[in-house]
């Protein structure tokens, strides 16, 4: 009986180890907005959608930008899950690569071509928050 009773404490320890890790790392993984992107620098920018990756845990939008000296740059805009996307009413079969887009965008404290995105702007005039809740801060030009 001691045997069994040591192998059902060591089973249920192992158990709860494995539970807390699959609850604790999700929340590590997922990288803090504010620490990769600054709220104080909200830009727009508008080109091009080049590529689409309809991913989790968050979706990405790659867009051709002209730069002021007309050379194309392309931007990579991170945005919300896709489960966020969609209830925003955004579906990845909505976008046309080949008409222009305007992005409120959040860009990277380095300096990169890289941002988190905050609104998306179809060239009809529909507008898609795509953002991952960071602050709303309000647009600079």
């Amino acid at each position: 009986m001691g045997d069994q009773q040591a192998i059902r404490q060591l089973f249920a320890v192992l158990i709860a180890a494995l539970l807390t890790i699959a609850f604790v790392v999700p929340l590590f993984a997922h990288h803090s907005i504010a620490s990769e992107y600054d709220a104080t620098k909200a830009a727009a920018i508008t080109g091009v959608i080049s590529k689409v990756e309809w991913l989790n845990p968050h979706a990405w939008i790659y867009l051709d930008v002209k730069d002021v000296n007309g050379a194309v740059v392309t931007w990579r805009v991170e945005m919300a899950s896709v489960i966020g996307l969609s209830r925003a009413g955004l579906d990845k079969s909505m976008i046309d690569l080949t008409k222009p887009y305007s992005m409120e965008i959040w860009p990277a404290h380095d300096g990169s071509k890289h941002a988190s995105g905050r609104t998306l702007t179809f060239a009809d005039g529909r507008t898609f928050d795509v953002s991952d809740k960071f602050s709303q801060s309000p647009i600079t030009k």
